[in-house]
């Protein structure tokens, strides 16, 4: 059996246990917390914080292609974890992290990278309540520790300060962007995201959104994609997105589909 068979194996498997869990610990407390809100499979990822003393837990995956002049790379990322855990009402802990793997292929070669990539570790601060045409907003502060030795991983403890921002226009439309800055090997980079999600019903979300990162010396990113979210139990979602180039340096096409559960106290 393969790596690739095995891994995905292995998150099925996962996936299945943190159902079982979370149903049988599901009751009137998860109806108080509300319904689950995620930073996935979005690139804005929200403003919000988990609830005090919850951890959620977020895996996806992640297929992304890329081509450029005589070079195509396909990637695909299984599974990519965050975890986010409420240190207090207006505090959360963040770590995520990915394993990656890497087809390679030029005009007359082929080659194949993988490894997990480098484990990030953060916080996100919940700053103010959004109240008429002042936003909700929240500040997040991730460093990505060079922790594995794989192909994949910096070498650099690579960090990104963002600042974003939520104004509801009715019960269920809302606009989010976020500005980002960041140090990335030797230089810096900005990023931006622009999304508007709506509620279709209490179970059933879309959004659609715009994204981009422009590095030190390097030509700008631009993307846009779109996607759904399905929350079947107060505390869990299953959603899938698809996303496509705005401009000739980003990656030409991305999938992702994941599975988010927020585990009972």
């Amino acid at each position: 059996m393969n790596t690739s068979t095995t891994r995905c194996k292995t998150l099925l498997l996962l996936t299945v246990f943190l159902f079982i869990l979370v149903k049988e610990g599901y009751g009137q407390e998860e109806e108080e917390l509300g319904r689950i809100d995620t930073g996935r499979p979005d690139q804005t990822q929200g403003t919000t914080v988990v609830p005090k003393s919850t951890l959620q837990i977020e895996t996806g995956f992640l297929y992304e292609k890329n081509t450029a002049q005589d070079q195509e790379v396909k990637t695909h990322a299984y599974p990519t974890v965050s975890l986010r855990y409420g240190l207090l009402e207006t505090l959360e802990l963040r770590v995520g992290g990915s394993f990656q793997d890497s087809v390679i292929r030029e005009r007359n070669s082929y080659r194949k990278i993988n490894g997990f990539g480098p484990l990030g570790v953060g916080f996100r601060l919940y700053l103010w309540e959004g109240a008429g045409v002042l936003p909700q907003a929240a500040f997040t502060a991730t460093v990505a520790l060079p922790v594995s030795n794989s192909s994949m991983a910096s070498d650099y403890a690579d960090t990104e300060l963002r600042l974003g921002f939520t104004n509801r226009i009715n019960p269920r439309l809302a606009l989010t962007y976020t500005l980002g800055y960041g140090w990335v090997q030797e230089g810096y980079e900005t990023k931006y995201a622009f999304k508007a999600s709506g509620d279709v019903s209490y179970r059933i979300a879309v959004y659609a959104e715009v994204f981009g990162t422009k590095a030190e010396e390097s030509r700008a990113v631009h993307q846009a994609d779109a996607g759904v979210l399905y929350i079947f139990r107060q505390n869990m979602q299953l959603d899938v997105a698809v996303g496509v180039a705005l401009s000739r340096a980003a990656p030409d096409l991305f999938i992702t589909t994941g599975f988010s559960v927020r585990l009972p106290r």
